[in-house]
């Protein structure tokens, strides 16, 4: 078993432990490892010896899968360069959050949220502002002489309490020295809300004439590059994972498969479009041929056609 697929399973039972539905996507090169979801909360997690290696495609694959999703995206690794991931110290790529397993488990077995984040040049924290200007007063200290105390100028003070700068770990542990309370903010990472760009063209000509056909129903359609599926189409709270392809394949299997599998765990259809086949059913995820698009008016008799298909296989499979 080589190091990434252990540093799998070990982020999967982290998961599974703390009573969250996992789906493992084994994809080569997707934007996300698991789908992990519990009550109404869902992570699309990128799993990675070296977080330095997330390239910055499937990170906008994976913030745009959060921002469709309401979901938070994640990244769980080993170091950076040559370095180890330290323990309760939260990083960041391409705006995504990156910790260690450890941390992940610390955060969903012991509920310890971390407070410290790395940037380049140490580890940092962010305040309360309001709190830290109530603490000051309330022990009697003017912005001079707490900034005098700590080692720092009045205007990184007034910044720090107008929430305006991050405070390095050693500011922060002599301001809780002195007042004999903790005064960083824990960081929330799952539930980190992210901006994500949703205009995305598409790749290739059945890519275009499929995504046209779509939008003619009515739907919105994110293309997605890095995942078992090429795009979602939407339509007034139903997404639909999609893939597109010239011919049914091995491949093309697969990939319905891990369809199949995640849209349980995020609550979505799913529906691959080929250029040319028989219309069948991979687990739950319908197949069809293209031109049986124009057979269909909208985006709800769309929805409609793929349901009566789930549900003609399960009466197959109980029958």
């Amino acid at each position: 078993m080589g190091e990434k697929e252990r540093l799998l399973r070990i982020v999967e039972s982290i998961f599974r432990g703390t009573g969250f539905r996992v789906a493992r996507m084994e994809f080569k090169g997707s934007c996300f490892d698991l789908a992990a979801s519990r009550l109404f909360l869902l992570l699309f997690v990128k799993v990675l010896q070296n977080i330095d290696s997330l390239t910055e495609e499937q990170a906008e694959d994976l913030k745009r899968l959060a921002k469709l999703f309401e979901a938070s995206p994640l990244i769980v690794g080993l170091r950076s360069k040559n370095e180890e991931l330290e323990e309760g110290v939260v990083y960041e790529r391409h705006g995504v959050y990156a910790l260690s397993p450890q941390t992940l488990y610390d955060i969903l077995v012991e509920n310890e949220l971390p407070a410290i984040f790395a940037e380049r040049g140490g580890f940092y924290v962010r305040v309360n502002g309001e709190y830290l200007r109530q603490l000051r007063e309330r022990h009697g200290y003017s912005v001079g002489e707490l900034a005098e105390l700590l080692g720092v100028s009045r205007k990184s003070l007034q910044n720090y309490e107008r929430g305006e700068q991050a405070m390095s770990i050693e500011i922060a542990l002599r301001l809780e020295e002195i007042f004999d309370a903790p005064v960083a903010k824990p960081i929330d990472i799952l539930n980190a809300k992210v901006e994500a760009k949703m205009e995305v063209e598409p790749e290739t000509e059945l890519e275009k004439e499929i995504f046209r056909r779509l939008e003619e129903f009515g739907m919105g359609v994110v293309k997605i590059k890095k995942a078992p599926f090429d795009a979602i189409s939407k339509e007034e709270g139903v997404k639909i994972l999609t893939g597109i392809s010239e011919r049914k394949t091995v491949s093309t299997i697969k990939r319905a498969q891990m369809v199949n599998e995640v849209s349980k765990i995020i609550q979505s259809d799913g529906l691959f479009i080929l250029e040319k086949t028989r219309t069948e059913v991979v687990g739950e995820i319908p197949l069809i041929p293209k031109e049986k698009l124009n057979e269909i008016r909208d985006a709800d008799e769309l929805i409609e056609m793929i349901e009566e298909l789930k549900k003609s296989i399960n009466r197959k499979l109980s029958s």
